[in-house]
């Protein structure tokens, strides 16, 4: 199935009425600005959390596309539409204001609205570092690798990704009566900044990894005109959705230091492809389309 979302950006771009999409986010001066939808019966279902964790996940899905440009979080722009049925506004205001302190973002405007279902639209605007990490860059014999937790390693080093499908598989067969454990990254993505910072100077191109490995590979080929080799057989890893981890390419030279940094935060850099001659797509169909 083709992605939709390649579609959409590919035709307006064409149109010549577009600036920076298909990053994780565009400079504008001396801000990055990112825009990231929650929505319900899309992205979640009440039955999965509780409204604590929804509201925490929506800023982090945000706030990741923030750090994987390298930039900081400071203000924020929060379109909400409310169900004619929702009894807790008062509460979910709460809720929203404490977690924009709890990651220091100062909510300066956006839009409320009533409609059948939840859903949020968040704009980010990070304060732009030395050097923007974007999609772009990427030249044949570069590696690509993603970030891991060391403690979660196992021999083969493809494990640590992957455990979401399983969990997003049950709610999505069950989702009257399941919930998905909030110990997964699915339920809360952990972000890791101070690392992230450290890491996004080394690396010539990045993106956070939100849809799966294999949908992302389809628009770096797009972005950057190459093909990819994987250097690891296919397996969940490849295609675990809203991982939140960092996807970074670099130079080979550059391999040692990236995975001794990330060492130095207990994690580490697992190199599973190299750029080559041509393109790289995969058929599948993301969780959410």
């Amino acid at each position: 199935m083709r992605d939709r979302e390649s579609v959409l950006i590919r035709t307006l771009k064409q149109s010549g009425a577009t600036f920076g999409i298909g990053d994780d986010g565009v400079e504008i001066g001396a801000y990055i600005i990112a825009n990231d939808a929650f929505f319900e019966d899309v992205h979640f279902r009440f039955a999965w959390a509780d409204l604590e964790s929804l509201v925490e996940k929506c800023f982090l899905v945000n706030l990741s596309d923030i750090y994987a440009m390298n930039a900081i979080p400071q203000f924020a722009l929060l379109t909400l539409c409310l169900p004619r049925t929702f009894k807790e506004v008062a509460k979910l205001a709460r809720i929203i204001g404490n977690c924009a302190k709890k990651h220091k973002i100062q909510i300066i405007g956006g839009d409320t609205l009533v409609g059948e279902k939840l859903h949020f639209s968040l704009t980010l605007l990070g304060q732009r570092g030395r050097k923007n990490l974007s999609r772009k860059g990427i030249k044949r014999g570069d590696m690509l690798g993603y970030i891991t937790p060391s403690s979660v390693l196992t021999l083969c080093q493809t494990q640590s990704l992957g455990k979401n499908t399983r969990h997003l598989r049950e709610a999505l067969r069950f989702h009257k009566h399941t919930k998905i454990p909030k110990n997964t990254r699915f339920a809360k993505p952990i972000l890791y900044p101070k690392m992230l910072f450290a890491l996004n100077p080394i690396a010539k191109a990045g993106m956070d990894i939100s849809d799966g490995i294999f949908m992302e590979l389809s628009r770096l080929s797009a972005n950057n005109r190459v093909g990819f080799r994987l250097l690891r057989s296919r397996g969940e890893w490849l295609y675990s959705p809203e991982e939140y981890q960092m996807l970074y390419a670099i130079e080979k030279r550059n391999l040692k230091r990236m995975q001794r940094v990330a060492a130095k935060f207990r994690h580490q850099f697992v190199p599973f492809a190299v750029a080559i001659r041509g393109k790289y797509s995969l058929n599948k169909k993301n969780w959410h389309y």
